[in-house]
């Protein structure tokens, strides 16, 4: 098995590598281990506006990127240590999470660490959940990935996915909240340094791994060209399959207004405003104007550029009008 080393600290293409060395993988297997600048990284399967809180992500500059494995969303920061491990064949059967988990939960616990695999994807320690995993099948190749929380910051993590429950009514896959701690709690003195060259230190042992090695060049150009037109694009990271209903309610100076808007194939299907509003024109006609459009704020404020909202709704501005539509 290689051991590839990844200094990037950029989810898009962190992602992005890790799918180019699984879908190119020749039967040897490989693994690696990476971290991540603030970021969101949503599961396959799930409505990301569902998942974020969207103003918080926003006001803090942290990424939001679709991987291509399922699961629930969670949070990276560089407090947390992600590990790939690539292994030859379609491992599908019920028992291949705990298989592929476990060489790390047996280093977790050489370590000092009284770790435990536990249910159908996570790491814990001490009843608190300290990892958890996802996989895909690329070709003949499983993907197994995971976090490893070291030194999180867990005031971030929580508001960075916590979803405004009345907000969102989706079909997609929620994530399941957890109670989480990170592992520096367990291993006092410890720094993320000295973790990760003990984990990869205990993962080659484990995994008969070879001197660890860049990635090819030609593999990181791929990468690269790959993040650039999946990874970092709001198609991917945003739009669902799933139908949804976004609803928001916000009192302004004209009243209270609730916007209730149904989506599907990620564009506006209906779209309804009501509350104890005043105007000259019916309201009808501003929603009118935006069914049909693609549920993204560029198109929504393209719709809605030039139009004076206060005949609608009297005393509303245009900011405010767009401030119902922050939902990314």
């Amino acid at each position: 098995m290689k051991f590839y080393l990844n200094s990037s600290t950029d989810p898009a293409f962190n992602l992005a590598l890790e799918e180019t060395l699984a879908a190119g993988e020749n039967g040897d297997g490989f693994f690696m281990l990476w971290r991540n600048a603030p970021a969101v990284i949503v599961g396959r399967n799930q409505n990301t506006a569902a998942e974020i809180n969207a103003g918080y992500v926003r006001r803090h500059h942290i990424q939001v990127v679709r991987r291509i494995t399922g699961g629930g969303a969670v949070y990276h920061d560089l407090g947390n240590l992600n590990y790939t491990i690539a292994a030859p064949g379609r491992s599908l059967a019920a028992g291949a999470f705990a298989e592929l988990a476990d060489p790390v939960v047996r280093v977790l616990r050489r370590l000092g660490v009284p770790a435990e695999w536990s249910g159908r994807n996570d790491i814990l320690v001490e009843g608190r959940k300290v990892s958890g995993s996802a996989r895909s099948v690329l070709r003949e190749t499983t993907l197994f990935h995971g976090t490893l929380l070291f030194d999180v910051d867990l005031e971030i993590l929580s508001e960075a996915l916590r979803p405004d429950p009345d907000k969102i009514r989706s079909k997609g896959v929620r994530s399941v909240r957890s109670r989480v701690a990170n592992l520096r709690e367990f291993m006092p003195g410890w720094t993320m340094p000295q973790f990760m060259a003990e984990l990869e230190r205990g993962l080659s042992a484990e995994l008969g791994a070879a001197a660890a090695e860049p990635p090819p060049p030609s593999v990181l150009a791929a990468a690269e060209q790959l993040a650039e037109r999946k990874y970092r694009s709001r198609e991917w990271n945003y739009h669902t399959a799933f139908p949804y209903d976004w609803r928001v309610r916000k009192r302004f100076a004209a009243g209270t207004v609730e916007l209730t808007v149904a989506v599907s194939g990620n564009r506006v299907v209906g779209l309804r405003f009501s509350g104890d509003f005043f105007g000259e024109a019916p309201v009808e006609e501003l929603a009118a104007r935006l069914v049909g459009a693609a549920f993204t704020p560029e198109e929504i404020a393209a719709r809605l550029a030039g139009i004076d909202p206060g005949r609608f709704i009297a005393g509303l501005s245009a900011a405010e009008l767009l401030e119902l539509f922050d939902f990314a």
